[in-house]
């Protein structure tokens, strides 16, 4: 019987996966997504079975898979007991739930693939800004056709939305500042100059990217990381005795310069969606006064703020959808059973007039309607036990999905992370971000010390 070393299944592994992320945005290759997806998780099978064993019994930092194992449980327990539409509850367990699962065991053998073998790492690490390249790209595709450069504005649709570029750009921010993070914080060494470039160029890519597409997620959520890196970077020159305070210091200069450059293009663009926004808010939030929330966006003038004129769309929607959805979480606790649907589900249920037909447009709100309360705290407890056990274990490896983690909390709360393919996305990288903490709690130290 063929037996394939596990080197092999490591390097089967990561293509895979490295190809998905490639072709995810691109139109038209569902079918391609799930044929690489199902050879991701066989390896993975593979390398469970040669690997498990290292594991030399029960670890603390286990939780964190427990925790993701948990919720497709839960989600099972919640189908058999609790369901208020159990016809569009199992047809999502046959599709997205099986396709969530399948993700979450590829994702294992990814994590055991790039702790063994470390150099398949950076051929992952690399596709993870597949997105923001190829956006960039297309970009300057869009403006060779149109025979001029084209404004950030009209280009958006030209190929995919700004909810791909913001949320494939979160992931690769994150891990391009967690890793930054342990190169300047390195004590025992000087810093490695050209992985610095590396990784900063990788963050001004994801910068350029969200500039591109006008999406206010994506700026935020890259401006937010170059923000926690140059407090980590200064506080780092503060508070050690490095002798590299000067290069130190001369980043965090450069990576504010490069930030406040960026924040300013985008204002200049989208300087209405700003100038009112806690304004707009407030607005939004209270949704028994202005009930233009229940009619389709756009096809009823929105009331005026404090500042007299008409509140921005986009913002006094999706804080209304955000309270409307709390509410609903509070009077259904254990949640519709649709991820996709249960925001018109529940609104239906509770006969709250809506023109509205998708989400609530919060990842964690929608969530909430699907899974109520338990779902919420098992997805939660993963990234909090993410996020706890690997700072304590100062490793490396695990310091780059902490940041993940730490940048998806806050990240959920205004984005579509639980809308299809997203959500499956979202499984993987906290199982990835899970097998990471149990694989790499033994190794791979980073000096942090």
């Amino acid at each position: 019987m063929l037996k394939i070393s596990g080197k092999n299944l490591a390097v089967i592994s990561v293509a895979s996966i490295c190809a998905l992320l490639f072709i995810w945005v691109i139109p038209n290759t569902i079918a391609l997504r799930h044929i690489l997806l199902v050879i991701g998780c066989l390896s993975a099978i593979g390398l469970i079975q040669t690997y498990w064993s290292e594991l030399n019994g029960f670890k603390i930092q286990i939780l964190p898979l427990l925790c993701i194992f948990g919720l497709f449980s839960w989600v099972l327990i919640h189908y058999f007991y609790f369901s208020l539409n159990p016809d569009l509850e199992l047809s999502e367990i046959k599709g997205l739930w099986i396709r969530s699962f399948i993700g979450s065991i590829a994702a294992i053998g990814l994590a055991i693939s790039i702790l063994k073998f470390p150099k398949l790492r950076t051929y992952f690490y690399i596709a993870l800004f597949s997105t923001p390249a190829i956006n960039i790209a297309s970009y300057f595709w869009a403006s060779f056709v149109n025979g001029g450069l084209l404004k950030p504005n009209d280009f958006i649709w030209f190929l995919f939305t700004k909810i791909e570029t913001s949320y494939f750009g979160s992931v690769a921010g994150a891990i391009a500042v967690g890793n930054l993070i342990v190169l300047l914080l390195q004590k025992n060494s000087q810093p490695k100059l050209l992985p610095i470039i590396l990784w900063l160029s990788g963050l001004i890519l994801v910068l350029i990217s969200a500039l591109m597409s006008t999406t206010k997620n994506g700026i935020s959520t890259a401006l937010a990381l170059c923000l926690l890196l140059t407090l980590v970077v200064v506080a780092n020159i503060f508070f050690s005795g490095k002798k590299s305070k000067v290069t130190s210091g001369c980043f965090a200069v450069a990576l504010l310069i490069v930030s406040y450059g960026v924040w300013e293009s985008h204002n200049f663009q989208e300087h209405k969606a700003w100038e009112a926004i806690f304004q707009d808010a407030a607005l939004g939030i209270d949704i028994d006064k202005n009930l233009q929330w229940q009619k389709i966006e756009g096809s009823v003038e929105l009331p005026r703020n404090s500042l007299g004129k008409p509140a921005v769309s986009s913002t006094y929607t999706r804080f209304a959808y955000a309270a409307v959805g709390i509410r609903l979480i509070a009077k259904y606790p254990l949640g519709y059973g649709s991820i996709n649907r249960s925001f018109t589900g529940i609104l239906d249920l509770a006969k709250i007039p809506h023109e509205h037909e998708s989400q609530a447009h919060s990842g964690w709100i929608d969530f909430g309607l699907a899974f109520g309360v338990p779902g919420l705290m098992l997805i939660f407890a993963t990234m909090i036990s993410v996020i706890y056990l690997g700072l304590v274990s100062r490793s490396a490896v695990s310091l780059p999905w902490v940041i993940f983690c730490l940048t998806f909390l806050p990240f959920g709360l205004i984005a579509e992370i639980s809308w299809k393919q997203y959500f499956e996305a979202t499984i993987f990288f906290l199982t990835l971000s899970s097998a990471v903490i149990l694989w790499g709690c033994d190794k791979l130290k980073a000096p942090l010390k």
